[in-house]
C-alpha cells in the first residue's frame, strides 16, 4: 500500500522524490549530472532554479564514507552544498580541497551534493570555462547502491505540496528555511521544502520571494549598491515555481551580466510579452507570476535587515 503523505512526512517524501529524479537524470548514484547550459526550461526537476549558475548534482550513498574533491575556481563563485534526506543542509563548501562525506555527520544514508558555479550565459568562452571546472568535480565512494524511493502516494504528496505553496505566498523571504537542523525554523523549513527545495542557508544566500499579486504588465525594479560579496539576481517564475517558456528566453537578470544605467544602478524590466522591441534587462512575466531576488554571500546589512530590496513599480510608458 502506498504511503500517504501529510505535513508530518512531507519533507522526507518530497526529498526522496527529488533524490530519485536527480539520480535518474544523472544516470546512477555517485555520478554528477552536469548542466552545461543555464537551467533548461524543458527539464526543470527542481522548482525555482536559477540561470546565473551552472548546476552539478549527484546523489551519494554514504553506507561507506565518500570523498568530495573541489577544484580551484580562481575567484569565481562556487558552492557545494550537502543535503540530507530530511532536507537539512549541514555543509556548504567553497574552497579547493577534499571533503569527507560520512553518514554520521549528515544524518542519513543518502545525500545530495549540489554544486553551483557562476557563469555568464552569453559568453561562450565563460560557459566553456565553467564546464572545465565541472569536469574537475570528483566524488569517490566506498558504496554505490542506488537510492530506491519508497512508494509514496502521489495524490497526497501533490495535495500537501499545494497546501504548503499556498502558505508560502504570504511570505516575503526564505529566512531560516534552509540549513542545519539547529539553524532552521521547523515551520519555515517545512514550507521551504515545498517552495524552494534545495535552497542555500541564509548566511550563504539570502532569498527574497515576492508574490506581487498584480496582473501581467510592465513593471521595474531598480538595484543600486547591493551589499553582497558575490552577486545578486532576479528570476521570475509561474504560479507553480517554474520558469514559463517565452519566445526570447528572458527569465532572469543578474549583477554580473545586467546592463547598468549611467549611475551604476541596474533596472530590471518586467514585461508583459516577449513581442517587439524590449528594454535592456527584460524578463517576461507569465500569468500568476512571482519573483525571487537572490543575494549571494550577503553582507551584514542584508542579514540584519538594514538593507531592503527595491520596491516593484509600474513602468511609465514613453
Amino acid at each position: 500500500m502506498a504511503i500517504v503523505v501529510n505535513v508530518d512526512n512531507f519533507v522526507r517524501a518530497e526529498t526522496h522524490r527529488m533524490f530519485a529524479d536527480i539520480q535518474a537524470v544523472a544516470g546512477g548514484v555517485g555520478v554528477f549530472r552536469h548542466n552545461r547550459t543555464p537551467a533548461r526550461i524543458d527539464e526543470q526537476t527542481v522548482i525555482r532554479l536559477n540561470r546565473d549558475t551552472l548546476y552539478s548534482f549527484a546523489i551519494v550513498d554514504l553506507a561507506q564514507p565518500a570523498l568530495l574533491r573541489l577544484p580551484d575556481a580562481d575567484g569565481r563563485y562556487l558552492s557545494a552544498m550537502v543535503v540530507n534526506e530530511d532536507h537539512y543542509v549541514n555543509s556548504v563548501f567553497h574552497d579547493a580541497g577534499e571533503y569527507p562525506l560520512i553518514s554520521d555527520d549528515y544524518g542519513s544514508r543518502y545525500v545530495l551534493v549540489g554544486v553551483r558555479i557562476l557563469v555568464d550565459p552569453n559568453d561562450a568562452a565563460d560557459v566553456a570555462a565553467v564546464a572545465a571546472l565541472q569536469d574537475r568535480l570528483v566524488i569517490e565512494t566506498g558504496s554505490a547502491k542506488e537510492f530506491v524511493k519508497p512508494d509514496y502516494d502521489i495524490d497526497s504528496l501533490d495535495a500537501t505540496r499545494d497546501a504548503l505553496l499556498a502558505l508560502a505566498r504570504g511570505l516575503n523571504n526564505f529566512d531560516r528555511m534552509f540549513g542545519r537542523r539547529d539553524e532552521v525554523d521547523p515551520v519555515r523549513h517545512l514550507i521551504g521544502c515545498a517552495a524552494g527545495w534545495g535552497g542555500l542557508p541564509t548566511s550563504e544566500a539570502t532569498y527574497v520571494g515576492v508574490d506581487p499579486n498584480v496582473p501581467v504588465g510592465d513593471y521595474e525594479l531598480v538595484f543600486k549598491d547591493v551589499p553582497v560579496e558575490a552577486f545578486w539576481s532576479v528570476s521570475v517564475y509561474n504560479a507553480k515555481g517554474f520558469f514559463e517558456p517565452n519566445a526570447k528566453g528572458l527569465y532572469s537578470v543578474n549583477s554580473v551580466t545586467g546592463q547598468p544605467n549611467d549611475d551604476g544602478s541596474i533596472t530590471v524590466h518586467l514585461v508583459a510579452s516577449a513581442d517587439g522591441d524590449l528594454p535592456p534587462n527584460a524578463i517576461v512575466t507569465p500569468e500568476g507570476w512571482n519573483y525571487v531576488i537572490r543575494l549571494y554571500r550577503p553582507k551584514g546589512e542584508i542579514l540584519d535587515g538594514t538593507w531592503t530590496p527595491p520596491m516593484l513599480t509600474r513602468r511609465e510608458q514613453g
